[in-house]
């Protein structure tokens, strides 16, 4: 059953007893191949609604928090900053660099 979508792996985590699910519960439950439950897994984290870990030889998924939750790349990397005052804070330190630099010169070290 190759059209199983990502949404419906997302459903596993709600039938399956525990904050982590196994690529084997998504076989089980959506009676898929092991690859299929893999890459749309992989979709989920790509996505950034579901994150993984190994845990020896078991690869472990869970749900992201809602307040993580984005499908956008950039949010979740550095994007992540937009809705904070680093951007002032930069500025405000390299204009108190500059400041002290002016003051001091090549003695700064």
């Amino acid at each position: 059953m190759a059209d199983v979508t990502p949404e419906e792996v997302l459903e596993v985590f709600d039938s399956v007893e525990g904050p982590t699910i196994t690529t084997s519960d998504v076989v089980d439950v959506l009676e898929c191949s092991r690859e299929v439950a893999r890459n749309r897994l992989n979709e989920l984290v790509e996505r950034g609604l579901v994150a993984r870990r190994k845990s020896g030889r078991v690869v472990l998924w869970w749900r992201v928090e809602a307040d993580q939750e984005t499908e956008n790349p950039y949010l979740r990397g550095f994007g992540a900053l937009a809705d904070t005052n680093l951007p002032e804070e930069m500025k405000r330190e390299r204009e108190r660099a500059r400041q002290e630099w002016a003051q001091h010169g090549d003695g700064l070290s």
